[in-house]
């Protein structure tokens, strides 16, 4: 099956299952010396400073993205020759490049939790977070884009995403 014909509910359901992964694994941050990382109230207070309306646009937010970035997987991944794990694991580590080099700098200039002084800015590779911090964004981004990979580009979703 080639990926033109592998249906947008394939990427949809990688992308939540993938999102979902990333996400977990990022709990574990304060148990490797990150401090604790709510993604979901850093993204949704770009939007709205009610935290308990942040955080739900937050996680909507967050999965949104995550379903994006599959579906940005699952046309840009035939390009590549390798493993499913293969793949997803070069685009774990390219999305991982992307997030320490423009996405956390860039969130430190525009968040209100960082401009109101409420919290330190990761700044470029979470240097303000320290080595844990980058490393934890690293292996979850990983594990997202190995999930993902896996979950497209094999025929584990074939009956439930067509």
């Amino acid at each position: 099956m080639t990926h033109q014909n592998i249906p947008w509910r394939r990427a949809y359901f990688a992308g939540i299952l993938g999102t979902l992964v990333f996400s977990v694994l990022l709990h574990f941050a304060p148990m490797v010396g990150s401090p604790r990382l709510n993604l979901p109230l850093w993204g949704g207070t770009l939007i709205t400073l009610n935290l308990g309306a942040a955080t739900l646009v937050g996680y909507g937010l967050e999965f949104g993205i995550g379903v994006l970035l599959a579906r940005l997987y699952q046309s840009w991944a035939p390009r590549i020759k390798s493993s499913p794990v293969g793949r997803g694991a070069l685009y774990g580590l390219l999305l991982w490049a992307v997030l320490m080099l423009f996405g956390l700098p860039l969130f430190g200039m525009l968040s209100p939790l960082v401009s109101h002084g409420l919290m330190l800015s990761p700044g470029i590779f979470a240097w303000h977070y320290g080595l844990s911090t980058a490393l934890l964004f690293m292996v979850s981004l990983l594990m997202y884009g190995i999930s993902v990979g896996y979950l497209i580009d094999t025929p584990v979703l074939k009956r439930l995403a067509g």
